[in-house]
Parts: C-alpha cells; sequence; structure tokens
C-alpha cells in the first residue's frame, strides 16, 4: 500500500543514536522543492566528534564538542528569498537545518546527536 508523500512528511526534531558511520538520512522540503540531505560521524579523538553532512548533494565536514559553544552546527536551506518573518521584530529567518552533539558512548561507540529543522520545513523519511 501506497501512501501519499504528504502523510509521511512531519517536522524533523528527534534524537539519533548512530554508530560509526551509520547514516542517517531523508529530504527536506519546502514546499514543492525538496533538498536530500544524509548525516553520519567518522571519528571522535580528543573529545572531538567528526561529522559528515551532505545537504543537497553539497558536503560539509566538521567537529563538534559537547561544550555549548562548538556543539551545534548550523545550515540554512532554501536561502533562496524564502525567509520567515518573527512577529514583532524585524528579523527574517530562512529555513534552517541543525545537528548538536549530546553525548558519546565510549564503550559502545554510539554517538547521541539531536537533529531538527524549522518549522516550514518537512521531514521525508527515504
Amino acid at each position: 500500500m501506497l501512501l501519499p508523500v504528504a502523510l509521511l512528511s512531519k517536522p524533523l526534531d528527534r534524537t539519533l543514536t548512530l554508530k560509526k558511520d551509520e547514516v542517517f538520512s531523508g529530504e527536506l522540503q519546502l514546499g514543492k522543492f525538496k533538498k536530500p540531505l544524509s548525516l553520519r560521524w567518522t571519528l571522535f579523538k580528543d573529545h572531538g566528534l567528526v561529522v559528515h553532512l551532505k545537504l543537497n548533494r553539497f558536503p560539509y565536514q566538521f567537529i563538534l564538542y559537547k561544550d555549548f559553544q562548538r556543539n551545534t552546527f548550523r545550515a540554512d536551506i532554501f536561502k533562496e528569498g524564502n525567509t520567515a518573518h518573527k512577529e514583532g521584530t524585524d528579523i527574517h529567518e530562512h529555513p534552517y537545518f541543525l545537528v548538536t552533539f549530546k553525548d558519546f558512548d565510549s564503550k559502545n561507540s554510539v554517538a547521541t546527536l539531536k537533529v531538527k529543522a524549522s518549522q516550514q520545513l518537512k521531514w521525508i523519511e527515504p
């Protein structure tokens, strides 16, 4: 039984537990436009987690640490004129994707990450 994509799409806000090179993937959608996303980590050394993100087939590599100022990576998405205006302010915000490093279990070699996308984006599972 095939379900319409609208039934499978939802906002993205979840906590992931990933092993080394385990891939989390799907698509972020704004209106009729979709951008593929995949995320994995490859190395945990000196309290830093090396993360690989591919967003709309463009690769990013960065290191996240558990301390507050270095634990999150933010990517603005659909910057081509699609902004949300915050009520009562002059702030215009592009749709975004966040990945936050929460914890690393060295015994099981498992990283805990929180992934979130802005409310105007819908998440579509593969």
